[in-house]
Parts: structure tokens; C-alpha cells; sequence
């Protein structure tokens, strides 16, 4: 049984890890800065600032927005479907974004509208659209237990996979490639403004999941008994799993679908400090912020003079992780 006082204890060391990956991150890369100098005049000649706050501190920033909402969407997953393996992508997000970033692309849309491509809003539509059809099935099915969203979501994510196969084939070789480095996954430099409004949205998200805590943890015990304290267990299954798609789907849209974040983290968090929500899940949160933007710098910065994409290098660790997870339980 883990004790209150070790929750709290992992809380605060994450919260500084979290705190100190967002400090030393921005510093490291191909071009070694000068402290001195990035803090300095925000000037066209002052080259070190140019990289720090025009490139690296705002990658930085979406990379920790986007672990954020996918450690923090695979643990209300997780929790709800009961089911170890539920992820962020779990309800066809990641297929219905693809999808739509395809279309974008075979398309050539790609003018910007509003500081975002059009890649961007076909994506976070096709994502939305995916959701919106596991809803409706369950709608048809009058059914919305765990296990309905779960098979819905299957069901829609091979669809729509199968959709984004058939425009990979039709594609030409430009738009081949252009597909391929979305569909990987990975981050590019993003203007402050649109950084702010999907904060607004990962901390609005993260704030009705918290408030969702006690729910979560009766729902992940079992549906009986979450009805037997008086859980609503249809209103908090769908205001979860919404939430928790809708963040997904902002980032998604943005950076691709990235693996192995919302499957990981909550693992080794609830190996950690148990299962109980209203610590497991801030823990999720900020040590998935600081996982993915730790990947994203190794990623960009070791492997020169190419980049490796960071949905490539989540996956190259997410496999030996989850091996380790497997004969850890199975030693256990």
C-alpha cells in the first residue's frame, strides 16, 4: 500500500523535474548558447537569442503541452476502459487526424489560416469526426459502457487507417513523403500565440479530469461498484473520455500522432504510487510533459547533422519499456 506521504513526495520531485527539463532544455542543441548573451537584447543580430526564444524554448513548450495531454489522456483511458494497454489513440483520434492531415495534404492544402496550416484544422476535423462516430455508434447502440467506446473506437480506427492507406497509394512521391514525415510524428517551431491558446486548453482539460478524480478511481476498481457510491458511470465515462480525446486531438493535429507517451508514463507512475487518481494523474501530467520534451531534445540534438523525428525515438524507447513492464508484473 503506498502511503499518502510517498505520493506526495513523487508529486514534488516531478514537479521539479518538470520545472527544471523546461530551464536546461532550450540550452541544448547542435549550437551551443551563451547564457549571457540569451538574455540579452531580443535582437536581429544576437543570434543565441534568435535560437533560444524564436526555435528551442517554444518546440520545448509544445513538446511539454503535448506529453502533457497524452500521459494525461492515457490514464483516464486506462481508468475507464480498464484496460492496461488503452491509450490516447484508443478512440480512433489518431486515425481520424491522420486522415484528415492526408486529405490536407493530397489536397495541397496548404495555406495557413489563423497561424495554423490547413493540414493543421483537416487534421484536428478528421480527429474530431472520428469521435463523433464512436458517439454516434454508441448513440445507435444505445450503449455507452466502457466496452461499446472500446470496440467503437477499434472498429473506426481501422477505417479510418485503412482510408489513409488508400490515399498513401494514390499519393505522388512529394506528397508521399509529406504524408510520411506527419504521420511519424514530430515537432516544429510554433509562434507563442498559438502556444498560448492550446495551454488555455491542455490546463481547462487537465482541471475537469483532476475534478474527476474519486470517479476515476471507483471506475477503475469496476463499474458495479462505481454505481453502488453513486457514480453516474454513463455521464463520467463520456465527460472523460471527451476531455480527454479533445486534448489529444489539439496536439495530434499539431504534431502527429506520437506513440508510447500516454502508454508508458501512467504505467511507470502507477508501478510507482498505485492507482490512486488524484495523485496518479497530476504525476502523469507533468512527468509526461517532461518525458516527451526530454525525448524531443535527444532526438534533435544528438543525432546530427540529421533529426531524428521524436515519434521515432518515443517508439525506440517505448518498446524496451514495455518488454520491462511485462517481465516486471510477470516477476511480481
Amino acid at each position: 500500500m503506498k502511503t499518502t506521504a510517498l505520493k506526495t513526495q513523487v508529486l514534488l520531485l516531478t514537479f521539479f523535474i518538470f520545472l527544471a527539463v523546461l530551464a536546461v532544455c532550450p540550452f541544448i542543441g547542435p549550437t551551443t548558447l551563451s547564457y549571457q548573451k540569451v538574455f540579452q537584447a531580443l535582437t536581429p543580430d544576437n543570434q543565441d537569442a534568435q535560437i533560444f526564444f524564436n526555435v528551442r524554448l517554444s518546440r520545448v513548450l509544445l513538446a511539454a503541452l503535448a506529453g502533457m495531454a497524452m500521459a494525461g489522456a492515457g490514464i483516464v483511458f486506462q481508468a475507464v476502459l480498464r484496460n492496461p494497454l488503452a491509450c490516447p489513440f484508443t478512440l480512433g483520434v489518431a486515425g481520424g487526424s491522420s486522415f484528415g492531415a492526408v486529405v490536407a495534404i493530397l489536397f495541397g492544402f496548404g495555406t495557413s489560416m489563423g497561424g495554423f496550416s490547413l493540414v493543421t484544422f483537416f487534421a484536428f476535423g478528421g480527429a474530431l469526426l472520428s469521435i463523433g462516430l464512436v458517439y454516434f455508434l454508441a448513440f445507435i447502440l444505445r450503449s455507452f459502457s466502457a466496452v461499446t467506446l472500446l470496440l467503437a473506437g477499434i472498429a473506426i480506427s481501422y477505417f479510418f487507417n485503412a482510408l489513409v492507406l488508400l490515399a498513401y497509394y494514390v499519393a505522388d512521391f512529394t506528397q508521399a513523403y509529406s504524408m510520411m514525415h506527419w504521420l511519424i510524428g514530430s515537432l516544429d517551431v510554433i509562434d507563442y500565440g498559438s502556444l498560448v491558446k492550446l495551454a488555455v486548453l491542455m490546463g481547462a482539460g487537465v482541471l475537469v479530469l483532476l475534478a474527476f478524480s474519486r470517479e476515476l478511481n471507483l471506475l477503475a476498481a469496476g463499474e458495479e461498484l462505481a454505481k453502488s457510491k453513486g457514480v453516474s458511470t454513463s455521464f463520467v465515462v463520456t465527460v472523460t473520455l471527451l476531455t480527454a480525446s479533445l486534448m489529444t486531438s489539439a496536439v495530434v493535429a499539431l504534431t502527429g500522432p506520437i506513440a508510447f507517451v500516454g502508454l508508458i508514463v501512467p504505467h511507470l507512475y502507477r508501478l510507482w504510487i498505485g492507482n490512486d487518481h488524484r495523485f496518479l494523474l497530476p504525476c502523469s501530467v507533468l512527468g509526461g510533459a517532461a518525458f516527451l520534451a526530454l525525448c524531443d531534445t535527444v532526438a534533435r540534438s544528438f543525432f546530427g547533422p540529421t533529426e531524428v523525428p521524436v515519434g521515432v525515438f518515443t517508439a525506440l524507447i517505448g518498446v524496451p519499456v514495455l518488454l520491462w513492464l511485462l517481465f516486471y508484473r510477470r516477476a511480481a
